[in-house]
């Protein structure tokens, strides 16, 4: 069935479209588990289970680190010499395999092109730093579908503080009232809601272990397709 022209089809309720990138858009787990596993061995710790690992994610890189290095250990015992040690290990590893396993999850082109063709202008907004940001969008080919960037370390604050998703709504030139987030985590729920804008999770991201029927959304949607299709139906 053809799409309405654009002389009949009603105006959207959104222009702009805020995205996370990890365990919404892709699937980054098998990289950074592999990164955060060769950084405790180089400790001389043993390896964990890459599904304990995915529990880990969502704060940002340092906390995933402190997270990997806590597991055995108690938080008061992790100088500021072992954590910048640690941190600089799983930095360098993370560098050298970097979108090598990481997979895009099923419906994100079919949803990326559907949410360009309705004219939304897209950002992604990720707690992880710019330097791993930049390269695995290039990587993976998902670059050109977005206007702007905003990383974990672009601010002076990350998700789930609402600067994030406001610095995108200035960057695509649109307001949080009119913006759509769509994340698969607590972090993006409520830096979203603070920020003022609507709401979507997918049900298929890390969630730090917990599921995403808890978060205060506006729905759950199956995809990032399926997500285009909530906003075109706005």
């Amino acid at each position: 069935m053809s799409s309405p022209s654009s002389a009949t089809r009603k105006p959207l309720a959104f222009d702009a479209v805020l995205i996370d990138l990890d365990g919404t858009l892709m699937d980054t787990i098998p990289d950074l588990a592999n990164a955060a596993n060769t950084m405790r061995q180089e400790l001389g710790l043993s390896s964990l289970p890459q599904a304990q690992i995915a529990t880990f994610i969502g704060k940002g890189a340092k906390n995933l680190v402190m997270r990997m290095l806590t597991v055995d250990a108690d938080p008061a015992s992790i100088s500021p010499e072992l954590f910048e040690r640690a941190r600089e290990s799983y930095f360098r590893h993370l560098h050298q395999v970097n979108g090598d396993q990481s997979v895009m999850f099923d419906g994100v082109i079919p949803g990326l092109e559907l949410m360009k063709s309705m004219g939304l202008r897209l950002a992604v907004v990720t707690n992880k730093a710019t330097e791993f940001t930049l390269p695995l969008l290039e990587r993976t080919g998902l670059a050109p579908y977005f206007q702007a960037v905003v990383c974990g370390d672009t601010l002076a604050h990350a998700k789930p503080h609402p600067a994030p998703m406001l610095h995108a709504c200035d960057l695509l030139k649109s307001v949080p009232g009119r913006s759509v987030t769509i994340g698969d985590s607590i972090n993006d729920a409520q830096s979203a809601r603070a920020a003022g804008c609507s709401v979507l999770a997918v049900p298929y991201g890390y969630n730090e272990g917990q599921s995403v029927q808890t978060l205060d959304v506006d729905a759950i949607v199956e995809s990032i397709e399926a997500a285009a299709h909530w906003i075109a139906a706005r």
